[in-house]
């Protein structure tokens, strides 16, 4: 994921995504919060504000995990207190990772472009 800054706000994007992620997989007991995977941080320059990137499972309503993830915002952040990684901690935002279903549409335009592109035998 693309943070702004430079190596402090990477280092602090990517240990924040794992710690999310440990805090997820392993903490919470909400079920909901277990079809998602963490898959980035981007931080911004000043470290005041985070947008956690996720992606869900097949067959997941993501109404649902959105609401999770609004209910468990307070617990995420204690843990994460509790490890002591911060000074300040972060205003979180958490989105829904787009970047596969983008990935997807890409391959299927390319799909089709070289399907028109390719001489048609006759």
């Amino acid at each position: 994921m693309r943070t702004g800054g430079g190596k402090r706000v990477t280092r602090v994007a990517e240990l924040l995504r794992e710690q999310i992620a440990l805090i997820l997989l392993h903490k919470s007991h909400d079920p909901r919060l277990k079809d998602l995977t963490v898959t980035g941080v981007e931080m911004s320059p000043d470290l005041k504000q985070a947008r956690v990137f996720y992606l869900l499972r097949e067959g997941v309503d993501p109404a649902e995990v959105k609401a999770a993830l609004k209910k468990a915002l307070g617990f995420i952040k204690q843990e994460l207190a509790r490890e002591h990684l911060l000074r300040m901690m972060p205003e979180f935002f958490f989105l829904p990772d787009t970047g596969l279903d983008r990935a997807a549409q890409l391959e299927l335009l390319f799909q089709e472009a070289k399907g028109k592109s390719e001489p048609q035998d006759r």
